[in-house]
């Protein structure tokens, strides 16, 4: 067993927009449900370690726009009709060259020369619960010759989400970081324009605001680290409704939407650790 699995890839389909189109923002909260990293680029001493720093601006810790919005686009991706192939070798996943940048995802999130219509803030600590230097496991990057990553008959399987876990089952290993404690919440917006119903609807799941899923942040995915659960506050759409709603009218997407909600719902984590002792060394 593996502290991932993977959400099939449906395919690319042109989306055709509705009328009625919205802009407008969605304030929201990240609450810290196991303890997060995200990688400033610089390290930092604490006495004699040597540490990676979390990100920070002008002094202040944040979980930058990029990082949440790359987060939520592998989840709209893995539950709409987007042009990811499944042909494709694992290292190149992404985008054909040959596709005409016209999926519900392209429209959205943007993609080469085509402007995205959403905009993420970064977002601020507003509860500080505590700060550590953990030491966490060495990983490595995706193995493409490993057979788990196929089906049958040689396609990718699909795209690949780590699983949660209590917090008590983190493993720990030898890379110093600085992490952000559980219980701690940062505040931040994401600005859309021109959104149709269905696309604010997918907006709204992929970022978790049903409460069905809870996202997984920064560094040491597969060690239970980065899990987070999402909130809409000011809320003026009614998000949560919006979350829940969306991918009711197309079979196909409402499996990979309960798909999604099997592997990323905090009511089915791990409760052990499915990693193993190999030669003294912690892996999986």
């Amino acid at each position: 067993m593996k502290p991932y699995d993977f959400v099939p890839i449906l395919g690319a389909k042109k989306y055709i927009k509705l009328l009625d189109l919205k802009s407008g923002k969605i304030r929201v909260s990240i609450e810290v449900v196991t303890p997060v990293h995200v990688f400033s680029g610089y390290y930092n001493e604490n006495g004699n370690t040597v540490f990676r720093e979390f990100a920070k601006y002008n002094g202040k810790y944040i979980i930058p726009g990029s990082s949440l919005k790359g987060c939520v686009r592998t989840i709209a991706e893995s539950v709409s009709r987007s042009c990811i192939s499944t042909s494709q070798d694992v290292r190149k996943i992404g985008k054909d060259i040959k596709d005409s940048n016209d999926c519900i995802i392209c429209d959205m999130f943007g993609s080469l020369g085509k402007k995205s219509r959403l905009r993420f803030a970064d977002f601020k600590l507003v509860k500080n619960n505590g700060v550590e230097i953990i030491n966490i496991p060495t990983f490595y990057g995706p193995r493409p010759e490993n057979k788990c990553y196929y089906s049958d008959d040689g396609k990718f399987k699909g795209i690949k989400f780590y699983s949660h876990g209590d917090g008590n089952i983190i493993e720990k290993g030898a890379i110093p970081c600085e992490f952000v404690m559980p219980g701690s919440t940062f505040e931040g917006d994401v600005f859309y324009d021109d959104l149709d119903d269905n696309q604010l609807d997918l907006l709204c799941f992929s970022l978790g605001l049903s409460g069905d899923i809870y996202l997984k942040l920064g560094y040491g995915k597969p060690a239970y680290y980065g899990s987070v659960k999402v909130k809409s506050i000011d809320d003026k759409i009614d998000a949560s409704k919006r979350a829940s709603r969306y991918g009711m009218n197309d079979n196909d997407v409402a499996k990979n939407v309960k798909r999604l909600k099997d592997l990323l719902s905090w009511d089915k984590r791990h409760i052990k650790s499915v990693w193993r002792t190999v030669n003294n060394q912690r892996g999986y």
